[in-house]
């Protein structure tokens, strides 16, 4: 990101301007301040939701962004189950080698072989998160960019988010009031 400018449109304040900032896999980044004050916005600006006003952001298009914001257990459909879920995002060759794959990587994240065949609908907020967070690290993305994470999730769920972020080996970028998490 160089000499970026964001507004929302001509009558609205401008939010950044000569914004500079750099991402790696390496990098490891909290952004604080109070609602209002552009976080969120500025994430979006990262990940390519949102264009910018004035400036230039540049994108490694090989690097694998994954974006886990407070509504990440909302992509879940509910009449799946956790298993269902992953086998649809992530259909693979379908043999039994693939499955144990997938079930091997949802007990990594906290979801066990006994809640993987309950439909979504009856897990609680904090296992449905499980779920989304094991799709997303699937993928294995280089870089994490977390906005408000643990809205929605119990301490045991925010614990082992955190557990998780401290031994991911690529860059994060995270958004939170949550001043435990941080």
């Amino acid at each position: 990101m160089k000499n970026v400018a964001f507004r929302y449109s001509s009558e609205t304040p401008v939010l950044f301007k000569g914004a500079e900032l750099g991402v790696d896999s390496k990098s490891r980044i909290v952004l604080l301040g109070e609602n209002g004050n552009g976080k969120s916005t500025l994430v979006k600006l990262m990940t390519g939701q949102l264009e910018p006003t004035e400036g230039e952001i540049r994108r490694n298009k090989q690097a694998r962004i994954a974006l886990v914001n407070q509504h990440h257990a909302d992509q879940i459909n509910l009449q799946l189950t956790p298993l269902e879920f992953m086998r649809e995002k992530f259909p693979g060759d379908n043999t039994n080698t693939h499955i144990d794959l997938l079930r091997s990587h949802l007990d990594r994240m906290g979801v066990p072989t006994v809640k993987q065949s309950v439909p979504a609908y009856a897990l609680s907020g904090g296992q449905r998160s499980r779920v989304a967070l094991a799709a997303v690290s699937y993928v294995q993305p280089h870089v994490l960019v977390l906005d408000e994470p643990t809205n929605n999730l119990d301490l045991e769920s925010v614990a082992s988010l955190a557990d998780c972020i401290e031994g991911f080996a690529g860059g994060v970028v995270l958004v939170s009031h949550d001043q435990y998490f941080v």
